[in-house]
């Protein structure tokens, strides 16, 4: 028989388990193992409620946990101004995860660093899988999903391309973290297999062809190569870094056919916005959202219009400035979303609940989470990252996930 403290253990293994399939495969699981998130809290919580009071005051005193609770706190103070509500609504359901994880994470058991590490090892066989998964399709259907990236689309995939883009990059850190911990499960000679695995992903990520998930890798890689280049005084490694990130993408072009593809349909899409054919195309649509949202901003620069206001705004802005347009969308720019939406105070708030975890007691020091926070903070300059479920989740899981372990320390 399982000891109380075990079961609680397993169930708050399992409930990380289940995320990280289900980011992959499952919206469901997904939701549930958030679900399960704040049960193993809570759980633990009454479990050692003797030091329940201590462990309170200790969460207050981590503002880099706490302060994911202003995501939701910046939708919620625009309850003044509410005219959609429905929206206003769904967007408190997005941004709730913000509010409860930080004290789930904190509260629920702690994993010592092995348990950590293969944790990201099955993130790192479940990525892998998929991709295999999704080689395998694209080669039995090869010339159709060609035409759907000449199309500028994306390849077929079991969840949003953009958000699957960027788990493959945290994949690809994560393979070269462990490879460089000496980590394995059982046999040395796994480590052979992360690091062909880590290859292997980071090969996929050029063939699957998404920007922002590649744009994200690239700047992870510089950041951490760089910054270690510089503690190392190896001067020539960040040459080398730089080289190989100003090369890859070359060789890309040349050795891989659908990133070929992705390259000259954005060259295309640039010559069409200059001639001003500007509606129907992707990149064309994201610059429209930058315009909107922009305009929003400077409307009511203080407070915003509003984050419950905000999609009626957009479609306003649409139906008076680009009535050609295929379809309405949001600002593909977290900050400028928050900032139409909230204002310059939302958008302050906003960079503190940002910044803050990276920056304080020295976050940034770890490696790993470092990579992480570059991914995901690349993402949100050119898509509303936190606006999705699943961005929320990636965001949420990832980043309080890495503080847990560094709480190990502190």
């Amino acid at each position: 028989m399982f000891q109380a403290s075990q079961l609680r253990f397993y169930f708050t293994y399992l409930s990380c388990l289940a995320l990280l399939i289900g980011l992959v495969v499952s919206p469901f699981l997904q939701s549930m193992s958030l679900f399960g998130f704040t049960i193993a809290a809570v759980w633990e919580s009454i479990a050692t409620r003797a030091t329940l009071a201590e462990r309170w005051k200790a969460f207050w005193k981590r503002p880099d946990f706490w302060v994911f609770g202003l995501h939701f706190t910046i939708v919620l103070l625009g309850f003044w101004a509410v005219q959609d509500m429905d929206f206003w609504l769904e967007r408190l359901r997005i941004k709730l995860p913000f509010l409860i994880l930080p004290l789930a994470f904190f509260f629920m058991p702690q994993f010592s660093q092995r348990q950590y590490f293969s944790l990201l090892y099955v993130l790192i066989i479940v990525l892998s899988i998929a991709s295999l998964g999704i080689l395998i399709n694209y080669n039995l259907d090869y010339e159709n999903i060609q035409l759907l990236i000449k199309q500028g689309q994306s390849m077929p995939m079991p969840t949003n391309h953009i958000r699957f883009s960027l788990l493959l990059a945290i994949g690809v850190l994560s393979a070269g973290y462990l490879y460089w911990q000496g980590y394995y499960f059982r046999h040395e000679k796994e480590r052979k297999w992360i690091a062909g695995m880590g290859l292997f992903l980071f090969g996929f990520i050029h063939v699957l062809s998404v920007r922002s998930g590649i744009a994200a890798l690239y700047l992870a890689i510089l950041v951490v190569g760089l910054r270690y280049a510089w503690l190392s005084r190896r001067y020539w490694l960040a040459l080398v870094v730089v080289g190989a990130m100003a090369a890859l993408p070359v060789l890309g072009y040349f050795v891989l056919p659908s990133f070929k593809m992705k390259v000259d349909y954005a060259l295309y899409d640039l010559r069409m916005r200059q001639s001003g054919h500007t509606e129907m195309l992707s990149d064309s649509e994201r610059i429209t959202t930058l315009k909107v949202g922009w305009k929003i901003f400077k409307a009511a620069p203080l407070l915003g219009v509003g984050a419950g206001n905000l999609d009626q705004a957009v479609h306003a802005q649409y139906e008076a400035h680009h009535p050609n347009a295929a379809r309405v969308m949001m600002p593909h720019n977290q900050f400028l979303y928050v900032a139409a939406g909230s204002g310059i105070v939302g958008l302050l708030l906003f960079c503190v609940a940002i910044f803050l975890p990276i920056f304080y007691q020295h976050n940034y020091r770890d490696e790993l989470f470092l990579g992480t926070y570059v991914v995901l903070f690349a993402s949100l300059l050119v898509e509303a990252t936190l606006e999705n479920a699943m961005g929320v989740a990636l965001a949420s899981y990832f980043w309080l996930w890495g503080l847990k372990q560094m709480n190990l320390s502190k």
